[in-house]
């Protein structure tokens, strides 16, 4: 059962503290530090201290590549999210935060054990599949809290990149140079 009297607590500590940061003034906080922060938060729950502490450098991500064209592939008129080097950003990204490392870690050695060889070796129908399970997986479990995270970061670095959107039919503003007078 949930002690409402902690909770009550806790949120007039809270809002004692925003009332003091108020008169402070405001950081300034990049886009990457914010996208961290905001994915980080649930990797406490799903890592205890079981797990041992690993590098960017001793993690295997060789099947993330592979992962990343299914969720982003290749058409007619966007290239795949390798192309645009969202592998790269990702692991860049990742390597800032030791809970992202061993999220990817865990992730990837469990996908590559799946069958008799590493993810990016198996047939595009069988990718498919894995990743389909990765999608409906409970959130609250490693697979399911990968597949988020890192479909988030894909679509998050790859729509960043003006190559993703030069082919897509998107309309570009009404009044590019706004309103006419007398109301502009």
């Amino acid at each position: 059962m949930i002690n409402l009297h902690l909770q009550t607590t806790a949120m007039e500590r809270l809002l004692q503290h925003v009332g003091h940061l108020a008169e402070a003034p405001a950081p300034v906080a990049s886009r990457r530090a914010v996208l961290m922060a905001a994915i980080s938060v649930g990797l406490s729950s799903a890592f205890g201290p079981a797990l041992a502490q690993q590098s960017i450098e001793d993690t295997s991500l060789a099947s993330l590549p592979a992962l990343l064209d299914i969720l982003l592939p290749e058409d007619d008129v966007t290239p795949s999210a390798t192309a645009l080097g969202v592998d790269r950003e990702i692991t860049g990204f990742i390597a800032e935060n030791d809970r992202m490392v061993q999220l990817f870690a865990a992730a990837l050695g469990w996908i590559d054990q799946l069958a008799d060889r590493p993810f990016r070796d198996l047939t595009l129908a069988q990718q498919v599949e894995v990743v389909s399970f990765l999608e409906g997986a409970d959130y609250n479990q490693v697979p399911g809290r990968f597949y988020h995270i890192l479909r988030a970061l894909a679509v998050e670095f790859y729509f960043a990149r003006i190559e993703a959107l030069a082919g897509l039919p998107l309309n570009s503003a009404p009044q590019p140079l706004g309103y006419l007078p007398p109301w502009g």
